[in-house]
């Protein structure tokens, strides 16, 4: 992978971190589901960031899937971050027709995608920097 590759998926995911966080101060505008697909985005960005750097690529871009390429490649995964990111894909279950579900999240989770997202930029900036 070129240094181009992860370097843009970094900075994606610094953009779309930062539109998270300014988000909760638009509640008009930013539903939580909104804040949530904008965090996921992020998290997305970051993680793909890292696995580009060490040129490993997930079989699939659900939370679950990030968390499982993360841990197979000994990234750091903490319980809290790893449960909060696996209750975002029980929200929205939208991979397979059959199964296709959708439970909106309320402002009180709010604060929980944004620590996650948080979590995992300060992974990726760790890591990114090591190698």
């Amino acid at each position: 992978m070129r240094d181009q590759d992860w370097n843009t998926f970094f900075e994606d995911g610094c953009n779309l971190h930062k539109t998270a966080k300014g988000a909760v101060q638009k509640p008009k505008i930013f539903t939580p589901e909104i804040i949530q697909n904008i965090a996921a985005m992020a998290i997305e960005k970051y993680f793909m960031a890292i696995f580009t750097k060490r040129g490993f690529l997930p079989l699939n871009h659900t939370m679950t899937d990030l968390v499982s390429t993360a841990i197979s490649i000994s990234l750091p995964i903490k319980p809290d971050l790893m449960e909060t990111l696996h209750y975002m894909d029980q929200l929205q279950q939208i991979c397979s027709l059959d199964t296709f579900k959708i439970t909106p999240p309320t402002q009180s989770d709010i604060p929980r995608f944004l620590k996650a997202t948080a979590d995992v930029a300060e992974l990726a900036a760790k890591e990114l920097q090591k190698n």
